[in-house]
């Protein structure tokens, strides 16, 4: 069997895509997964491989018996274009992903998809392309014969350490990188305990968190591209476990893997504070970035979210990053439940008096399956008329205290605010901070690759 793995476009603003792209590992694990059933497998990364416009993605999906396409809800309507194309062909279309194991009712509404795998997909894929009888593979939501069956969820896997290596020889690494340094992905574990409001992952995950071992990482790691010099660790809370982290922390530097990779994951802020010993260890290891969701800096809101911490570890985090020379990315919700407009202004303002070193800000969205869906369905906060299908990326919710405008205003004001004082980033206090730690040492070697193949690439697009 001929088989295309694809990556949908996302739908990107503000130069986001242009400064970071990271390979779509889904489809690496799925191509993994059955590497040794003899098929032929592609994977088209439609990300990277801009230049195929509609005539050439036609011609390219012709040649293929099956099409299977990981799907969020922001790549949703890419996903649904290239399912219309396929089906023009009688190429079979599976969708994976977030958005339809959420919302797998979509295949009723959408003739052009034939499968749907809810949940992981590696298990379900391999029988899908094995010729299992349909209504025998737990996880899917399908199409025969004019009716569609919703299967049984198919158990979790419980050892992760079960799961194939990822194809990494299916993509080019060259063109993956985060802020111009050349990068790779590596996942160690999968699901988050926490329970907040807005986020799919718990519904995705079931509520479960599974690891694989330290010695599992290392081998992935071990499998990276040459080129990589930057490793995203890409579990939801890479964080979580200390003892398993310092471990690794260990593994890195037995295997000397710590002089090749630098490394970035996300985190919680209260695993941080409550874990110095971890962040010193990661620091002496290759950690130069965490990735953290404040969402909020008003307790209200973070307990409405269900984040699960308080504002008083946020300082007590900020400080041990920056002691041990690791930058952080925040990341914040732009229309928290009860929260005024004068209280996002002050949220602004706060991201540079705690020295947030690089930040990014999204409108509160309701995605399928969240609490904050339903929430929101039940209090008719949702743009009337609202369809995934449509959506570009703007708010498509209200709360009871800002507007749709309200909302999509003050996300455009968070850019401006943040990013366009110079001042802040070249005389700030932020520049002393790295001035004078030597853990800080890595900065200027990296800060001198991102000017030298960044910033000509993003002006003069060489």
């Amino acid at each position: 069997m001929k088989i295309l793995l694809i990556y949908p476009p996302f739908q990107i603003g503000e130069g986001m895509g242009k400064v970071m792209r990271g390979p779509p590992l889904s489809l690496m694990m799925l191509a993994g997964a059955i590497k040794d059933l003899n098929h032929e497998v592609k994977i088209l990364d439609l990300n990277v491989n801009s230049s195929f416009n509609g005539k050439e993605l036609e011609q390219e999906i012709k040649k293929y018996d099956l099409v299977g396409i990981t799907c969020m809800s922001n790549t949703f309507k890419a996903a649904l274009n290239i399912c219309k194309i396929a089906k023009r062909y009688g190429v079979t279309t599976i969708l994976g992903g977030f958005h339809p194991t959420l919302a797998p009712e979509i295949i009723e509404k959408f003739n052009e998809i034939d499968v749907i795998v809810r949940g992981e997909g590696e298990l379900t894929f391999r029988e899908l392309v094995n010729g299992v009888p349909k209504k025998e593979i737990l996880g899917i939501s399908y199409r025969e014969n004019g009716k569609v069956y919703h299967n049984p969820d198919r158990p979790q896997i419980k050892n992760l350490d079960d799961l194939p290596f990822p194809s990494h020889e299916l993509l080019p690494n060259k063109p993956y990188h985060y802020l111009w340094i050349p990068a790779w992905v590596c996942e160690t574990s999968r699901g988050c305990p926490f329970t907040c409001k807005f986020c799919c992952v718990t519904q995705f995950h079931r509520g479960r968190y599974r690891t694989k071992s330290p010695k599992r990482v290392i081998k992935e790691l071990m499998m990276a591209p040459e080129r990589a010099k930057l490793i995203f660790f890409v579990d939801d809370n890479f964080t979580l476990n200390s003892k398993r982290v310092i471990k690794i922390c260990k593994l890195l530097k037995k295997t000397k893997l710590y002089k090749k990779f630098k490394f970035v994951c996300q985190s919680r802020v209260d695993d941080i504070a409550n874990n110095p010993k971890m962040i010193e260890m990661m620091s002496d290891v290759g950690f130069i970035c965490v990735f953290l969701g404040f969402e909020s800096f008003k307790q209200m809101s973070l307990n409405h979210m269900n984040k699960n911490y308080t504002l008083d570890k946020v300082k007590i985090c900020i400080n041990l990053c920056h002691k041990n020379g690791i930058l952080i990315f925040g990341s914040f919700i732009i229309g928290n439940i009860g929260e005024s407009k004068n209280d996002t202004l002050k949220t602004f303002k706060l991201m540079k008096e705690l020295e947030i070193d690089l930040m990014m800000t999204s409108p509160i969205t309701p995605f399928p399956g969240t609490p904050l869906h339903q929430e929101a369905v039940k209090n008719g906060w949702i743009k009337e008329g609202f369809k995934w299908e449509d959506w570009d990326l703007t708010p498509v919710m209200k709360t009871p205290t800002l507007s749709i405008e309200d909302i999509h205003n003050l996300v455009r004001q968070s850019y401006k605010f943040f990013y366009k004082d110079l001042g802040y980033f070249l005389f700030g206090k932020k520049i002393f901070r790295i001035l004078f730690n030597r853990k800080f040492r890595w900065y200027w070697r990296f800060a001198w690759n991102v000017f030298t193949n960044g910033i000509s690439k993003f002006f003069f697009k060489i």
